[in-house]
């Protein structure tokens, strides 16, 4: 797999869990009240601020790729929370599926870097805003930043829109979760994420990059297998 096919398999990493009060996640959002009418509840799920798997925490993923995100098929991998980190003179959060390759982002969630061995392959400035607290259905933000990528000496701009669009139950290998199904726009891809609040896991993805994408066409199917979050 390329470093590429790395981003994004799963977005966690190591500060203190949320406190209970902090999380709000009834999943039933609507009900039928009894006369055939569908109401919304008014306890609606709501995560007041970021949640993260506590340093040494890991989570099997399985990612199936085409195209420009990766061609050879089904791979396995195993992520881990390794806490906060020293980075370009900066206190980031780490997560690593070994063999060198970090990710790292700020304490909202926002990824800054890609690292291999220590040197920057995709930088985020000043970062992709891959969430935005509180987190509730109907949350939209918009995030503008450039990627310089460092392997193809790139520079690029990009906008995209997010959208928490619903709250779903989700079966993967590794369980039932109840989730957050967010959204991603932008002119040459879209990937939608199912995000679990209380493992802080994201446990099923969906990617898809158009014709027009500066690295070509291609598609990314990730879902979780197992987990060992600590407690």
């Amino acid at each position: 797999m390329s470093p590429k096919s790395f981003i994004y398999v799963a977005i966690l990493s190591a500060i203190p869990l949320a406190a209970a009060e902090d999380i709000v996640v009834p999943m039933n959002l609507v009900h039928e009240n009894g006369i055939g009418n569908v109401v919304a509840q008014t306890d609606a799920p709501r995560v007041e601020r970021p949640v993260w798997p506590p340093p040494g925490s890991t989570w099997t993923v399985q990612n199936k790729s085409t195209g420009s995100i990766g061609s050879v098929g089904s791979v396995t991998a195993t992520w881990q929370a390794v806490g906060e980190q020293d980075w370009d003179g900066r206190r980031v959060i780490g997560l690593t599926p070994g063999g060198g390759f970090y990710l790292y982002f700020d304490a909202n969630r926002r990824i800054v870097a890609q690292v291999r061995d220590g040197k920057p392959v995709q930088t985020y400035d000043p970062y992709e805003a891959l969430y935005d607290w509180p987190l509730f259905v109907g949350k939209s933000w918009v995030s503008e930043f450039r990627i310089r990528d460092y392997i193809r000496e790139q520079t690029v701009a990009l906008k995209y829109d997010f959208r928490v669009e619903a709250v779903e139950e989700v079966t993967t290998p590794a369980g039932v979760f109840k989730t957050f199904r967010i959204r991603r726009d932008g002119p040459d891809d879209r990937y939608i994420v199912w995000f679990n609040p209380e493992l802080a896991v994201e446990v099923k993805r969906v990617w898809e990059r158009f014709s027009s994408h500066r690295l070509g066409p291609g598609t990314n199917e990730m879902e979780l297998l197992s987990h060992d979050v600590k407690k």
